[in-house]
């Protein structure tokens, strides 16, 4: 007897009509992309989930404005609408009692919305199931020689051809092989001798001993933050305590650590190596308390923990000099890392005035003052290689940034909004003809070593380079039951968020959570 008739993958979009990304954004077919534009940032201030939004519905609202923003993208979903209404077409073959080939290359595109790709051993093709020999290039999906004849789509992408290159696949996979192979050989030589380095290391090691002797040669190296330095550690704090976590690149098994924390500062320093932190604390912290510290075996990392002077202090920097939020787990701001504009927005005060904000906009950062509130300083990512090779690369368009404060209500009180708004510049002609219309910007970018991880951080201080905040997550959540968990640049959809949960951490934090001791009871007068 013949199993039951599988649905119609077709019937189960949401999207029937083909018109959801203008219905979402309030908008018709004819409307212009600075129509798109507005459309998004008025509803992206009330549907935001900062702002008492739902996330499913700020979702659908970033992912209309990504379709409809880009001219080939919006194009290929109209094309796809139009063809929407042949969406019952292979149910009704298979129905019809057709026989053959007919049935099986019906059940291959059915397959092919459904089925994900094995690829333990070898990569098969994501629409009937054999191994894939090509990578569609619009959407990036393995597909077999049958099915390059045939239309498909994958995730954000509407029903197209492929696109192919028939050496791109053998590539990514000699790519694939080559790093595992070098992740392999790392793993080995760093069992026969603990204190080996990569060549990636090395490089790190001699980038940290430049900056500090570069920082000593200051005029206040204790109240001066170089970006050299900066990038070793993040920082977090709890009610109680203020927390760091610290990579520490000349650190070895044989040398001692140094980790000294007094009433004015905080040293970590390498036996025979320059200081990885020597700094004045921008607030006090408690004289007399212990200071809580953690190192691996190989002393490459620790975390350090030291009571604050006043229990409840927020503090808005780590050290003196340091930009308000330089570092830590969770900044002063809000950011929303689009197509074609990086939007930041800070919660202020209700009584702020216009008068009282300064923004100014260069070629390499923004900096953001507000009387006697905030002072925000950040740089901007750069693709290295793009500016390489040409001389007008900048990751803004300067003369298209704009910044506005509005008021808002927050938790039934009234507050006021900055948002500024940096533009990025129009898409290169190698960008449009050979990218596809996508950007070479933080959000392509592949990190070296971590096939299939996209996406950088728009400001440099931000970035997490040696997965700090996994070890920040871990220790604030020992200390206090909940931790702030910002999103990643490579997780399409991600939200930053609070978690007050242990089953709901990232898994890595969950591993690093379950190797801390648990806290015992406060002592007496804490």
């Amino acid at each position: 007897m013949p199993g039951p008739t599988p649905s119609d993958p077709w019937g189960q979009l949401d999207d029937v009509d083909g018109t959801a990304c203008y219905t979402t954004l309030g908008l018709d077919k004819r409307c212009s992309q600075e129509d798109v534009k507005k459309a998004y940032r008025r509803l992206a201030r009330t549907l935001h989930p900062d702002k008492g939004g739902r996330p499913e519905a700020f979702s659908a609202l970033q992912h209309a404005f990504e379709v409809l923003i880009d001219p080939k993208r919006r194009a290929v979903y109209d094309t796809w609408a139009a063809q929407l209404q042949y969406r019952s077409v292979r149910i009704v073959a298979q129905q019809a009692g057709r026989g053959g080939e007919d049935i099986l290359l019906d059940e291959f595109d059915a397959l092919g919305l459904h089925c994900e790709p094995a690829t333990q051993l070898v990569v098969t093709c994501e629409v009937c199931g054999r191994p894939a020999t090509k990578q569609c290039w619009t959407c990036g999906m393995p597909i077999c020689e049958f099915c390059t004849l045939k239309q498909h789509w994958k995730d954000n992408f509407p029903l197209h051809w492929p696109l192919i290159n028939s050496d791109h696949m053998r590539e990514r996979l000699a790519r694939r092989e080559l790093e595992k192979k070098r992740l392999e050989d790392a793993s080995q030589a760093a069992l026969e001798g603990p204190n080996h380095r990569s060549e990636r290391e090395l490089r790190d090691v001699r980038a940290f001993k430049a900056a500090a002797q570069a920082a000593l040669a200051g005029p206040d190296p204790r109240g001066t933050p170089v970006q050299g330095l900066t990038r070793f550690y993040m920082w977090a704090q709890t009610e109680r305590a203020v927390l760091i976590a610290a990579r520490v690149p000349t650190g070895y098994a044989d040398r001692e650590l140094v980790v000294e924390a007094s009433a004015a500062g905080l040293l970590i320093q390498s036996e025979e190596s320059p200081a990885l932190i020597d700094r004045d604390w921008a607030f006090p912290v408690l004289a007399g308390a212990p200071v809580e510290v953690s190192r691996t075996v190989d002393n490459r990392f620790c975390t350090v923990s030291v009571t604050k002077a006043e229990y409840g202090q927020f503090w808005t920097r780590l050290f003196r000099g340091d930009s308000d939020g330089l570092r830590c787990l969770e900044p002063p701001y809000r950011l929303t890392d689009g197509p074609d504009d990086v939007v930041m927005e800070v919660t202020l005060p209700f009584w702020i005035e216009p008068a009282d904000v300064g923004v100014v906009f260069s070629e390499t950062g923004v900096d953001v003052m507000v009387r006697n509130t905030l002072h925000v300083s950040r740089t901007f990512w750069r693709n290295e290689e793009e500016a390489g090779r040409r001389r007008a690369y900048a990751a803004v368009d300067v003369d298209e940034c704009l910044w506005s404060l509005d008021e808002e209500e927050l938790g039934g009180e009234a507050v006021r909004i900055l948002m500024v708004t940096l533009a990025r510049p129009e898409l290169t002609e190698e960008e449009i003809t050979w990218k596809k219309g996508q950007r070479q910007d933080n959000r392509s970018k592949e990190h070296p070593g971590m096939l299939g991880r996209r996406g950088y951080r728009f400001f440099i201080e931000d970035e997490d380079e040696f997965e700090l905040e996994d070890m920040l997550q871990a220790a604030c959540f020992a200390e206090a039951g909940r931790t702030f968990v910002p999103a990643k640049p490579w997780e399409a959809g991600a939200r930053p968020r609070w978690v007050d949960a242990a089953q709901a951490l990232p898994k890595t934090v969950q591993a690093l959570l379950a190797q801390l001791p648990q806290p015992g009871p406060e002592p007496a007068g804490s």
